[in-house]
């Protein structure tokens, strides 16, 4: 892609007080258009829509500001720049059609909006079975660049829609992409169109060879290995298709995965079907958004994503990473959307339910959360993913002895030799919750025989033998490892100011904890620590102030209490300081008192 310009040009262009970064909290963004057209008058004029525009951007709502910018551009046709901007944020808002409208009689002045035009008239094109203009089209994006990879992703499969398989074949083949120099992962997902290309003619021994070259065994093998095993399906080669699809469950326990392996079992059901020219084209758009993602280009990604779903609106796959993209970027009315269109016979609907509880509780809303995990849970009472979500929330609440009723129900059912580290790390914090430790520390410690170098693991033990006070050295070893694996975490780095606080050295405690306050500024157990050094280090009144502040933050009532002990004791040691007689002698009479 070419880099001198780009989606993020928009939202940097139309945010109001600059942007936030991604690690940044943010209120949601809510709603607007609506209200801002009564606020401003009955018929806005097109700068008042502008405004509406670039306020909903700066709000990471862009499908109002999808909608206000191209009102703009509609009562005021002759401003180019702003049609310009209607153009770029109608494709983020996912209105496809309304970008091509707008497009209409507008002259592209960057890069990326000449990219973007053609590709636009090139994904319509195909979906309208218009194979000659979808051609000229693409051909047009690749004039602007060469190495745009959805240009040169989707070139092979429109010349196959005009007939021409052997340009087709050509345009992936391996000579063509050595000549180019083109990046090896762009290569390899070229040579996967030519795959599906030469099923799709019926050349079933090309395909298989290409299939077969493309495969990775081990980690690599949900890349190209759901197309390989579908095309064994497809060819009746069932036991070669279930070792490929058991490699994929084994590596990432995916559900489609997960699913075949059933299917086959169960000898129910089809393989799945091939794709023809048009879906082929869809995930192909849709590999691209990944790969846009993966480079941190949420804009480019969410674009690409949008013309997948353009072309073809069945995949909930493609759902579950439209509201991931959305959430990236701020938009989180339309991410929760994008994950409430699953229905409940997909098999990305408990992860789509997941996704939504983890938003909710990113925004406190814990009620609603557990309503909804609930609803799944009716349906699928023993999962593991689901349970173990739902037991989070209940500790979250301050309810750990529902929590382990919970997970003790769900073991005496259906065991516990499905439990991953992440549910043998949930049991442990609702043991430690408890005050059990014994059973937190035998919990933890199978986690950490699965993943040992996990920075969570490794600081929850650690930071547990270092809070007890019984194996200081060694927990702080364990917490050492955790903050080589996660250096930003400010947990961590409290974890390790609280080992030199149990060793009684306050002043490199203070140094940790106060970085981690800085990190972690809303945690109420690091603004309790910090009190305590202070406390520590006779800064008594400074240890008041930041006791008061944990009573500020959203803490359990259990450590409320505690914090208002050392709150009441605090301020009975300097009453009785601010008791005791002072000194009244004055340098003089010292001075006197001193002669003879």
């Amino acid at each position: 892609m070419l880099r001198t310009s780009g989606f993020g040009f928009v939202l940097i262009g139309l945010a109001i007080g600059g942007q936030v970064s991604a690690s940044e909290k943010v209120a949601p963004p809510r709603v607007i258009y609506a209200n801002a057209r009564q606020e401003l008058s009955v018929y806005p004029s097109p700068y008042a829509n502008y405004l509406v525009g670039r306020f909903a951007m700066a709000q990471g709502d862009v499908s109002t500001a999808a909608k206000a910018m191209s009102a703009a551009t509609i009562a005021d046709p002759s401003n180019g720049d702003l049609r310009e901007k209607a153009f770029l944020i109608s494709i983020l808002g996912g209105d496809i059609d309304r970008a091509a409208t707008v497009a209409q009689g507008m002259t592209a002045t960057t890069d990326t909006s000449q990219l973007m035009v053609s590709l636009v008239g090139a994904i319509r094109a195909v979906k309208a079975d218009k194979p000659a203009p979808a051609l000229k089209s693409i051909d047009a994006l690749l004039k602007v660049n060469p190495h745009d990879r959805n240009g040169l992703l989707l070139r092979p499969y429109i010349l196959a829609m005009n007939g021409q398989w052997k340009a087709a074949f050509d345009e992936s083949g391996d000579a063509t992409l050595q000549d180019n120099d083109r990046d090896r992962l762009l290569s390899y997902l070229v040579k996967a169109d030519r795959a599906r290309i030469n099923e799709i003619k019926g050349n079933k021994a090309d395909a298989e060879a290409i299939y077969k070259s493309l495969y990775q065994p081990g980690a690599a093998s949900f890349i190209f290995g759901p197309d390989y095993a579908g095309f064994l399906e497809r060819q009746g080669r069932t036991d070669e298709a279930k070792t490929i699809w058991q490699a994929i469950v084994d590596q990432t326990n995916d559900v489609v995965a997960q699913q075949a392996l059933k299917r086959l079992a169960n000898n129910s059901g089809r393989a799945p079907a091939l794709p023809g020219l048009t879906e082929s084209m869809a995930q192909a758009l849709f590999v691209s958004s990944t790969v846009s993602f993966s480079e941190h280009d949420s804009e480019f990604a969410l674009a690409s994503l949008h013309l997948s779903l353009y072309l073809d609106n069945k995949s909930d796959r493609e759902r579950i990473f439209l509201g991931q993209v959305q959430s990236e970027l701020k938009d989180t009315e339309a991410a929760d959307a994008a994950w409430a269109s699953i229905k409940p016979d997909s098999p990305f609907y408990n992860e789509s339910i997941l996704r939504r509880v983890w938003a909710m509780r990113g925004d406190d809303k814990l009620d609603p959360a557990l309503a909804l995990v609930d609803q799944a849970l009716s349906r699928d009472p023993d999962n593991l993913s689901l349970i173990v979500e739902k037991t989070g929330i209940l500790h979250a609440m301050d309810k750990d002895a529902d929590a382990l009723a919970l997970l003790d129900a769900r073991i005496q059912r259906a065991g516990d030799t499905d439990f991953g580290w992440q549910a043998l790390y949930t049991q442990a914090i609702v043991y430690e919750g408890l005050d059990r430790w014994s059973d937190a520390e035998v919990a933890i410690k199978k986690a950490q025989a699965l993943n040992g170098n996990q920075p969570e693991i490794l600081n929850f033990l650690g930071y547990g033998w270092v809070n007890r006070g019984e194996q200081v050295d060694q927990g702080m070893d364990l917490i050492r490892q955790a903050l080589k694996v996660s250096p930003k975490s400010g947990a961590i780095i409290d974890s390790l100011g609280w080992g030199y606080y149990k060793k009684g050295q306050y002043d490199q405690a203070l140094d940790f904890i106060e970085q981690a306050v800085q990190m972690e500024p809303a945690d109420p157990e690091i603004n309790e620590h910090l009190g305590d050094v202070y406390k520590a280090l006779g800064r008594s009144t400074e240890a008041g102030y930041e006791w008061q502040r944990v009573l500020t933050l959203k803490t359990t009532e259990r450590q409320a209490e505690t914090v208002r002990k050392k709150l009441d004791a605090n301020a009975a040691s300097l009453k009785m300081a601010d008791s005791k007689p002072k000194a009244t002698t004055t340098a003089l009479n010292d001075e006197r008192k001193s002669r003879p």
